[in-house]
């Protein structure tokens, strides 16, 4: 039996430590903690040890003493006025001074019974040393020790002499529940009868072990041939109360109590002490026998107090293992246990203890049973983790403040086996539950498969999903009408769809974690998609795409991502047409711009233009200032021609479209003086060419060809700083189908122009920016004003035509003009006119606004023999006429702030009917000058004035019939 688990109570205790080999040494264990974690009880210094040690067997000779000596031992104890005098071992054999025989160690005994402390004695033999001690003995309050015998042990030793213990109230029936049951002994091993009649007091030197060899309990009472005898620690105890009986009490369902006058006493059911052992720093003070008998012991140290006399020394008494580590004496056992007594800090343990433990894990089971029930797993982990440590910090500190001694084991057998058994009975329950739902819900996820793949079959637009890196884990049949199946794209990554150019900015987008207003909205980005099923390069067509992130989880987070889902919408011909509109807008606009810088630059121009020529017409061929004067009227053509490219710009120039060949336009350009320049400028640059031998005519102008033409082997040379071959060929081109390029062309008959170089070529960022005015990457000093590329962009689209253009950086450029066919032949060529042709001595009225262009045109004209008039208004040009007739009218079409040309001549028409004129203006021709001809005005002569220009212009008015 052990010291805190009670077997009464192990068969209501069965159904919890069934699964458990032995419960006994956990609750040993867990009870051992317990007491040693709680401070150590005060010491009472009412207990004193007087040790026979290796010192004083040293000094006095070897055991055992003779009893003269021990005599001598005990007197000088007596005479310190102690209250009792307890001696831990037995005296069964005379004094025999001559003898050497070692007493024998008494075998050690594991079993379930109280064991002996002492010595087995030799035959009894009385002598006069033995005389002398007995007289000792009577003369205080001595107790002597002895030993029951049990069980095997039991031997016929002689009969002892022994005084019985006195108790009070206490009855033993056999059915009696709530009384003690205490140990019967067999026989006793005694001192010698002699020694034994002369002491007043006895007591038996019997411990218990339990199970695992720890002494925790002293019986204090056992039963011998009908009467009870106590044990030596409380046999000291009594002589310190002479004449008190032991009276025994216990109420139902409290532990049983000896009570002995001031002092309770808590025991077991076989009337066992538990001993509250402390380290030696709180154990009762010893003092060797040796300084006893020496007489070096103050006699205030052991007055009125309880002393114990023992054997310490090695290999003379048995040592036990005690809870508070390390092995004592039986004399240290009986001096704690006394300690334990007199210091009321006993340890109590009722019987009942076990049914509050075992009713105490049933309600830990059930409220564990709810967390387990409410929580998930880890939650669950931490407050199991935390009842057990709630109920090992419960027990301590009820032991602490009640000495009361209750084992959490149960309640923590309960969280710890119980609590597993009850998640998993939980998560079994749940995911049979789990199964039955998803069953449920694949059925219903299969039907709305259904009707969601029905739906999405009748959305034009690509309908896609895409997982958490990106690639394609579904697409909708609409892909299909862009020859793509649906299973060719899954498991690409989306990315691989998109255009070149766009792959930086839909990295993010098109692969979308956001949701909500965050989320991707009419992203437009090119799709490597075509209705012919052909990957259109790093063009595309242009998609509009909307997405957002997929999450597993209500709430957005890194690791809930999913993927993305989103909807892409084809915006191609919308976008065409958006770019389309886009630039008509922007051109438009520099149009505007472009068309009244033209008119200002016009006028400003006129003078270093048309002065010159009539400078040069009164110089003489060897006057040294002629090549001053040409340089000066070069200088102001070439600033007439970006003149002209401004007008251009607004699309607003000449559209005296005939029928031309391209192939004679190049010819003549690689025979003009801007053509030799160029070459001279870049001397490593060579010009091939390669010209379809049945190429047919287009309608257009044959200058604004040749300018474009210009623009684009000037373009191309810059390109090629090191040198190199520029090709211009030409052939026809028949397109059946609609085609994607630099822009979309359309079905037709094309002349086909190919202007390719050798050169850096132009990177993909400037590729569509190439035809915006005054963008331009030429270097300063060279050509180029920044409005060659939208020259030839809006020649083109003067002659209805497309441009493609093919380029990689390092690898060249290849610029190819798509001009609209005609089956239509050339026609004549006029012939070229001289000065005589158009002279005259008609009178012309020139009506201008601006004083400069007045005198230009008056002297100009009366160079070529026309009498010339001016004024500077409409208003006075009607005047003019009312007052005389003219023959012919230079009317500029522009004159703020009064009336217009248009205006001017209508009214003119008023006074003067079927008047001749013609329209001058430095800007280029409009709405207002056709109306202006169909009134009947003649050509339009555009500014700055040249003698030529105007002079045919007058002539061919007058001439007509």
């Amino acid at each position: 039996m052990n010291a805190y688990y009670n077997p009464r109570f192990q068969g209501l205790a069965g159904l919890f430590i069934a699964v458990l080999v032995n419960v006994q040494p956990y609750c040993l264990k867990i009870a051992d903690a317990i007491v040693a974690t709680a401070p150590a009880p005060p010491i009472s210094n009412q207990v004193v040890v007087v040790d026979i040690d290796e010192h004083s067997l040293a000094s006095w000779g070897q055991w055992p003493w003779p009893r003269s000596r021990l005599a001598r031992l005990l007197g000088e104890i007596n005479r310190m006025e102690a209250k009792s005098i307890a001696l831990d071992f037995i005296m069964a054999e005379p004094d025999r001074r001559s003898a050497s025989v070692q007493p024998e160690e008494p075998p050690r005994h594991r079993d379930r019974q109280p064991e002996n402390l002492s010595h087995p004695p030799p035959p009894d033999t009385p002598s006069a040393s033995d005389t002398v001690l007995a007289a000792a003995l009577a003369n205080g309050p001595f107790v002597l020790g002895f030993s029951f015998m049990f069980g095997d042990q039991a031997q016929d030793y002689t009969n002892c002499t022994l005084p019985p213990l006195e108790i009070i109230d206490i009855r033993r029936p056999s059915d009696a529940i709530g009384y003690p049951t205490f140990h019967e002994a067999q026989s006793a091993v005694c001192n010698m009868a002699q020694l034994a009649r002369s002491a007043p007091y006895a007591g038996f030197l019997n411990g218990h072990t339990d199970s695992d060899g720890v002494l925790r309990r002293l019986p204090l009472i056992i039963y011998y041939q009908g009467a009870a005898y106590p044990n030596l620690a409380l046999a000291a105890l009594l002589a310190t109360l002479p004449h008190q009986p032991v009276r025994i009490d216990r109420h139902q369902g409290a532990q049983c109590c000896l009570l002995i006058g001031p002092h309770t006493i808590p025991v077991d059911d076989n009337g066992n002490l538990t001993i509250r052992f402390t380290d030696k720093g709180s154990s009762p003070r010893h003092i060797p026998a040796s300084q006893v008998l020496a007489g070096q012991v103050d006699p205030s140290v052991i007055r009125d107090k309880v002393v114990l006399v023992g054997l310490s020394a090695a290999g003379l008494a048995p040592s036990y293992q005690t809870p508070a580590g390390g092995r004592i004496t039986g004399v240290d056992v009986h001096a704690q246990a006394i300690e334990t007594i007199l210091s009321g800090q006993t340890i109590h343990r009722p019987a009942t203890m076990v049914g509050t433990e075992i009713l105490l894990a049933l309600l830990v089971a059930v409220l564990f049973g709810l967390c387990i029930a409410r929580l998930e797993f880890f939650p669950t982990i931490i407050v199991g983790g935390t009842g057990i440590f709630a109920l090992g910090v419960g027990a301590h500190l009820l032991f602490i403040s009640r000495q009361m001694l209750i084992l959490p084991f149960l309640p923590a057998v309960v969280i710890i086996t119980g609590g597993p058994l009850l998640m998993l009975f939980k998560y079994w329950t749940r995911q049979r539950k789990a199964v039955r739902q998803l069953t449920e819900a694949m059925i219903l996820i299969k039907n709305n498969e259904k009707n969601l793949n029905s739906i999405i079959k009748t959305i034009p637009d690509i309908v896609f999903r895409l997982n958490a890196s990106g690639h394609i884990t579904f697409v909708s049949p609409a892909v299909a009408k862009y020859k793509k199946p649906p299973e060719t794209l899954m498991g690409r990554h989306i990315l691989d769809l998109v255009a070149e150019d766009d792959r930086a900015m839909a990295t993010y987008r098109i692969n979308e974690r956001r949701t909500g207003s965050r989320a991707t909205i009419d992203m437009e980005v090119r799709l490597l998609l075509s209705p012919n099923g052909e990957e259109d390069g790093c063009y595309g067509r242009y998609f509009s795409v909307s997405a957002e992130g997929i999450y597993s989880q209500g709430q957005p987070s890194e690791k809930a991502f999913v993927g993305t889902q989103g909807i892409a919408k084809d915006i191609d011909e919308r976008k065409r047409l958006e770019q389309r509109l886009e630039r008509s807008k922007k051109m438009e606009a520099i149009g505007s711009l472009a068309a009244g810088v033209a008119h200002d630059l016009n006028n400003i121009l006129s003078g270093i233009v048309s002065y010159p020529e009539l400078l040069l017409l009164d110089l003489p061929e060897e006057s040294p200032m002629r090549g001053k004067i040409e340089i000066i009227q070069r200088s102001g053509q070439r600033a007439a021609d970006i003149v002209q490219d401004l007008l251009m710009i607004a699309r607003r120039g000449v559209r005296d479209h005939l029928i031309v060949n391209v192939n004679q336009i190049v010819n003549s350009y690689v025979k003009t003086p801007e053509c030799e320049r160029l070459l001279e400028n870049h001397p490593e640059t060579r010009i091939t060419t390669d010209l379809a031998d049945d190429l047919m005519n287009t309608r257009g102008s044959v200058v604004h060809i040749l300018k474009m033409i210009m623009n684009l082997v000037g373009n191309a040379a810059e390109a090629m700083p090191a040198g190199g071959a520029i090709c211009l060929s030409t052939r026809n081109r028949y397109l059946d189908v609609e085609v994607n390029r630099y822009e979309r062309i359309n079905e037709g008959e094309y002349v086909v122009l190919r202007i390719a170089d050798e050169g850096v070529g132009i990177s993909r960022e400037d590729l569509h920016r190439i035809f915006e005015p005054f963008y331009s990457k030429k270097r300063m000093g060279r050509s180029g004003s920044g409005l060659g590329m939208t020259v030839v962009w809006n020649t083109v689209k003067d002659h209805n035509g497309f441009v493609d253009i093919q380029s990689r950086e390092g690898e060249g450029t290849r610029f190819d003009i798509f001009l609209p066919a005609t089956r239509e032949k050339i026609g004549k060529t006029p012939q070229r006119t001289v000065l005589q042709d158009y002279t005259g001595s008609e009178t012309v009225l020139v009506v201008d606004d601006v004083k400069e262009q007045r005198e230009i045109a008056v002297r100009m004209l009366g160079k070529l023999g026309y009498r010339v008039t001016s004024v500077p208004s409409g208003e006075a040009a009607i005047a003019h006429i009312r007052s005389g007739a003219v023959d012919l009218v230079v009317l500029d079409m522009v004159m703020p702030p009064g009336m217009d040309g248009l205006e001017a001549y209508e009214k003119i028409l008023t006074v003067r009917p079927g008047q001749r004129a013609i329209i001058a203006s430095g800007y280029a021709p409009s709405e207002r000058v056709k109306a202006m001809q169909d009134l009947g005005a003649g050509s339009y002569v555009r500014k700055p004035y040249t003698l030529e220009k105007i002079g045919m212009a007058v002539r061919q008015e007058l001439d007509k019939k």
